[in-house]
């Protein structure tokens, strides 16, 4: 996200609140809330960057994997076995598993809703709910995002989740009234606060 006004700003914040009022109709249909937008867009925007291609790996990783499926040493029937494996298995022949690059407004839009996770510093532990919220958003299960948040606490249960998500997004929300002047309106939509 490059810097820019914040009339811009706020112009492309509600332009991505819009897409995570789709995403959470999408998911709940009625039942959607404006927390569940923030929270959409958090996860798309976890998913968008895990799917981004890592170069320095490809960088890294290059040498080794060059021979493709006829590497040196593999004889004419091992790669006839290799296939017919593949096939068995309802994979798409000589394809590894298919990758979709994501466009570059969807990088663009998980990059902007990554930095509100800065409104997260407003937190008694930042790091923690923040390390937290992403493993939450990535998936994670409720033990996982218990350990990144409150390690030395015994209880693992749904309520540390639950509690994660609630101030990850409390703190985003507030962070777009502060500095967006952008405030939840009717249904799942978002407007400009007027001063």
């Amino acid at each position: 996200m490059t810097n820019s006004s914040p009339l811009e700003a706020r112009i492309q914040a509600l332009s991505w609140l819009v897409h995570g009022g789709e995403l959470a109709w999408a998911l709940k249909g009625e039942k959607a809330r404006h927390s569940d937008v923030v929270w959409q867009l958090l996860v798309e925007a976890v998913e968008v960057i895990d799917k981004a291609p890592d170069q320095e790996r490809r960088w890294l990783t290059s040498g080794q994997r060059s021979g493709g499926w006829n590497m040196i040493g593999m004889s004419r029937a091992e790669l006839f076995e290799i296939e017919r494996i593949r096939l068995l298995s309802s994979m798409k022949p000589f394809d590894g598993k298919t990758k979709t690059a994501p466009q570059r407004d969807d990088v663009d839009r998980a990059l902007g809703i990554l930095t509100w996770m800065r409104w997260c510093n407003a937190a008694r532990l930042p790091d923690r709910l923040t390390k937290a919220a992403i493993a939450l958003a990535r998936g994670g299960d409720d033990e996982l995002v218990a350990h990144h948040y409150c390690p030395t606490r015994k209880s693992r249960g749904r309520q540390v989740a639950y509690d994660v998500r609630t101030r990850t997004v409390g703190f985003i929300l507030t962070g777009l009234k502060k500095d967006l002047c952008i405030v939840p309106s009717d249904g799942i939509s978002f407007k400009e606060l007027l001063a």
